[in-house]
């Protein structure tokens, strides 16, 4: 011991007179000699990397001096103590890597510890003022529009071959496009070039005066006195277009021979196809005009995604009031009907979740989320104080919870042997440590909220995401299975190319952005991934490459949505005992909220809803069927056609640091209504946007003091046209940063 102190006293001193490198290698010493003891130490360390501008270690050293803290004791400093301080200090370095989010997360989590403390309050001061410098040096240099249609794919489908010949068939039997003899026989009629011109000149000033009938006659015509011509057909198709006569169209751009067809045949033929709904086919012709038009075709491009949109998400909103459409800012969601003010908007179902770390220790169905708190995990020690009666009425109406562990491994655990089989066939027996040992670590690292050692032997932060990284492992492991599936069906070794395609298309649904490497945030855990899906089983292999990683950590980090179980087994024993008098006895052990096992998931309607300010829907968790989802809210009554909006930050955050926050996260600029009449600066009118004079302030709104005005003609100007508004309307707070 005396060592130790003699160590530590030539480290403070290094560290006191600004001889950081040294005394960083003497609290290295002493961590090294007692690792039981080095959370204080590890804090002093990070201090010295913070000191010597090495952001991520010192980031490394706070979060185990966070983690360290929950059992390490100290005589003379809480274990609250050093997890404010260790947040402090995580906060920091991750403002300096530019992980902004992140710093916020660690300053609130000081702040719930020590809800007054100067100094976590000065960083968030300096972190709003950096993350401000930042919007307005990116808000004058970059251009704020974007567009949607360049970040979207056209790659064909899986399956869309066999779906081409089906819309094909359709062309032929309900249309009988190719099988009309008219278009395969030449024309016998002598040729009269004169007449032609006369009859086509004719045709088009008809066009023009919107007498559709005649022209139609007259440049049907031409077309007969000469079946080939390529303008004649094209002529009239435009005809049967403005008469929405869309087969007629498609039969006059059909017999025109592929290589003569122009981008505008394929982009017109598109058209309508999308009316006559054969999707497939109009993507086809879509495709077929942009590439021909070298991309430069727009309109072309956009109709391609609405198609896309529309045919992938019909199918999911039939029963629902809302539709998904696609528009200048990339997918959308709309009201196919009115919908009032407090009436569900759409429920949806998650294609993948996972509990959070954080929650691991909350029974809940690992296949389906559904809540397993039994009367132990809510009562604890209260039931060793109730008397016999009591305990009976927990017996009899606490309702009986099957907890159902995987068979094989018992790190999973399932409501029913119906949700273990379901998991095991659609992801769980790609990952189950007794089939796939490598996979034993990823559920250690869970365990260990995110921790363990690398392959040098370092404890270490592995995973540094937001949500659990069985999100990731169990979108691969569902991706896999549906190969394996497939080609056990083909009776192949291995899957095929189509058979990856096809397995991986449910996941297209999702877009992802994100401007650094996931790898760069946390090295250690791709080699962990590589590993668990080197072998699959049967001879399958997964090869989890960096770019495969980096698209998925950022596909499930811009759509996860938290929810929990809206019913939980406490909730049905409230409502089992209210009819009976013993109850009264009950509600002194009743006064605490039952633990919450919250999951991420990524949703597919969900994923497509934009975000607002002044949004019009909120998301709350909902029982589906049995099984907890989530749903949305109207906010306030929406009109049919109206986009439906939820906000993905917190919408009580001044206009600027919202702006910011938006851009940093979600690359783009709000222009909502909120934002468009709330104020920036006190300095200058929201109204007419006037300088005030001399390092003066305007006058600001009375009620919301969002907003600054030169004067009372401009306020009342303002609120007229909708600061009224967002003025009387209540802040939302975003429920999806997991």
């Amino acid at each position: 011991m005396s060592d130790l102190l003699h160590i530590e006293q030539e480290a403070e001193k290094l560290h006191k007179d600004g001889h950081f490198a040294d005394a960083l290698i003497k609290y290295t010493e002493l961590i090294n000699l007692d690792s039981f003891n080095s959370v204080k130490w590890l804090l002093e360390r990070a201090e010295c990397y913070l000191e010597l501008t090495n952001w991520n270690k010192a980031l490394e050293d706070g979060k185990k001096a966070i983690q360290g803290s929950q059992t390490y004791k100290d005589k003379n400093t809480s274990a609250d103590e050093f997890i404010i301080r260790a947040s402090i200090l995580c906060g920091k370095a991750c403002s300096k890597l530019g992980f902004y989010t992140e710093a916020l997360e660690y300053f609130k989590d000081g702040l719930k510890l020590d809800s007054k403390n100067a100094i976590i309050i000065q960083e968030l001061k300096l972190l709003q003022t950096t993350i401000l410098n930042e919007q307005k040096v990116e808000s004058d240099t970059q251009d704020c529009t974007y567009s949607a249609v360049s970040l979207c794919s056209q790659a064909i489908y899986p399956g869309d071959d066999q779906l081409l010949n089906l819309e094909k068939e359709i062309l032929t039997i309900k249309y009988k496009i190719l099988d009309d003899d008219f278009y395969n026989r030449a024309s016998q009629a002598k040729k009269d070039v004169q007449l032609e011109a006369h009859l086509v000149q004719a045709a088009y000033e008809c066009l023009i005066a919107e007498q559709l009938q005649d022209s139609l006659n007259l440049i049907s015509k031409a077309v007969s006195m000469d079946p080939g011509n390529v303008f004649y057909r094209s002529f009239r198709a435009q005809v049967y277009f403005n008469m929405k006569q869309w087969h007629k169209v498609i039969q006059d751009y059909w017999v025109i021979p592929k290589p003569k067809r122009k981008p505008e045949v394929w982009k017109q033929g598109g058209k309508a196809l999308l009316e006559l709904w054969l999707p497939v086919l109009a993507e086809f012709w879509l495709r077929k005009a942009t590439q021909l038009s070298g991309g430069n075709d727009e309109e072309a491009a956009f109709l391609f995604q609405k198609v896309r949109v529309r045919r992938l998400y019909e199918p999911l909103t039939e029963d629902q009031p809302i539709k998904v459409d696609f528009t200048k800012f990339g997918r959308a969601v709309f009201a196919k009907c009115d919908i009032p003010k407090g009436h569900t908007v759409m429920t949806d179902i998650p294609m993948v979740m996972a509990q959070s770390l954080g929650s691991r220790d909350i029974p809940a169905c690992c296949n389906c989320a559904v809540s397993l708190i039994t009367p132990k995990a809510y009562f604890n020690d209260k039931l060793e104080l109730m008397d016999k009666d009591q305990l009976d009425l927990v017996q009899e109406y606490w309702p009986n919870v099957s907890i159902e562990e995987c068979t094989h491994c018992k790190e999973e655990i399932y409501c029913s042997k119906l949700c273990r089989k379901e998991a095991w066939d659609t992801y769980h027996r790609i990952i189950c440590p007794s089939l796939n040992p490598a996979a034993a670590k990823i559920y250690s690292i869970c365990q260990t909220k995110g921790y363990g050692y690398t392959d040098d032997g370092q404890w270490t932060e592995i995973w540094g995401g937001h949500y659990s990284p069985m999100i990731l492992v169990k979108i691969w492991a569902i991706i896999a299975s549906q190969a394996q599936d497939m080609m056990t069906k083909d009776g192949l070794t291995e899957p095929t190319t189509e058979h990856w395609a096809k397995a991986k298309a449910p996941f297209r649904r999702f877009i992802a952005y994100g401007t650094m490497p996931a790898i760069k945030r946390m090295p250690h855990i791709l080699p962990v991934f590589q590993s668990v899906f080197a072998t699959c089983g049967g001879g399958l292999k997964f090869n989890i490459t960096e770019e495969e990683f980096n698209g998925r950590y950022y596909q499930a980090a811009c759509n996860l949505q938290c929810f929990s179980p809206s019913i939980t087994p406490y909730h049905k024993f409230m409502d089992n005992i209210k009819e009976d008098i013993r109850a009264i006895g009950m509600l002194k052990y009743l006064t605490e909220r039952p633990p919450e096992a919250q999951f991420a998931a990524m949703c597919p309607l969900h994923a497509c809803s934009n975000h607002s300010c002044f949004n019009n829907a909120e998301v709350c968790d909902l029982d589906i069927n049995g099984r907890p989802g989530i749903q949305m809210i109207a906010k306030r009554d929406i009109k049919k056609e109206e986009e439906i909006c939820i906000t993905y930050i917190d919408t009580a955050m001044p206009k600027l640091l919202r702006k910011a926050w938006l851009y940093k996260s979600f690359n783009f600029w709000c222009s909502c209504q909120r934002c468009e009449f709330e104020g920036e600066q006190p300095n200058e009118c929201t109204n007419c946007h006037l300088k005030a004079q001399d390092g003066k302030k305007f006058l600001a709104c009375g009620q919301c003091k969002r907003a600054w005005y030169c004067g009372v003609v401009c306020q009342k100007g303002a609120w007229k046209k909708g600061h009224k508004i967002i003025c009387q309307t209540d802040h939302s707070q975003s429920r999806i940063h997991v």
